[in-house]
């Protein structure tokens, strides 16, 4: 489970978005790759130049995008555990990971600040007695899952309960000093900060995010690569986290 670079080929989770019409052009099985995981810094969240981790079709050409080397958790001192990833269905192994680890409890509130909300319909039924099974949360994760529908499992499952969404800047706007509650996760998609939403203030933005970081018990990031920029995304959460350890020394 991200203990190693990982290529499938399958018709499923992110591989299968516009898989026929993928294969059509590539002549062949499309396929994708999900990075591994380490424990560092925010120094090693660096761009992969080799894993292409979402891939779709737009106007008949492919669009290939290239998400991290690793996956990095990432601990600083006072402040909750961070995980880093490309495409953000990963968040649900990660959140049942820490609630097997003990820093969630199942039902915790889901605080989700992205452009999009992910809670496309999802046919396939996440097991709640598997919820410590790893194993099995991380093919669902990632056979039955994808980018756009991973939370409705979550929330029938009853890893998810109160979702407080962040997606516009009215919704920015009414919980900018918001206060979670003690059992609950921050879900931050970096393409919030996307062109497509440059019309609010990404000093407002980020204060938010501060303010939300240093009360929730764990954290999820998404670098989300088909949706925005990578360097610009690396760029937003390096300042991030430049700023909030510096208030915190």
């Amino acid at each position: 489970m991200y203990k190693s670079l990982y290529h499938f080929t399958q018709n499923l989770g992110n591989n299968a978005l516009s898989y026929d019409e993928r294969a059509k052009i590539l002549g062949k099985n499309p396929s994708l790759v999900i990075p591994k995981r380490i424990f560092g810094t925010i120094d090693d969240v660096r761009i992969s130049e080799k894993n292409m981790v979402f891939e779709e079709v737009e106007n008949g050409k492919l669009k290939s995008c290239f998400g991290l080397e690793n996956f990095v958790n990432i601990s600083f001192p006072n402040l909750p555990e961070i995980i880093v990833f490309d495409n953000h269905n990963h968040a649900l192994f990660f959140w049942c990971e820490a609630i097997q680890g003990g820093i969630l409890e199942p039902n915790f509130e889901l605080i989700h600040i992205d452009e999009h909300s992910d809670l496309w319909a999802n046919e396939n039924i996440f097991d709640p007695s598997q919820i410590a099974n790893l194993e099995y949360v991380w093919d669902f994760t990632n056979f039955s899952c994808n980018v756009g529908n991973y939370i409705v499992p979550a929330i029938r499952a009853g890893i998810v309960g109160k979702m407080i969404r962040i997606e516009n800047e009215f919704q920015l706007n009414e919980n900018l000093d918001y206060t979670p509650a003690k059992n609950s996760v921050l879900n931050l998609d970096l393409d919030f900060f996307s062109p497509d939403l440059s019309h609010i203030d990404d000093n407002k933005k980020i204060a938010c995010i501060k303010n939300l970081l240093k009360k929730v018990k764990y954290v999820t990031i998404c670098t989300s690569p088909y949706f925005i920029e990578q360097g610009r995304a690396l760029t937003i959460l390096r300042r991030i986290i430049t700023e909030i350890t510096t208030e915190q020394n």
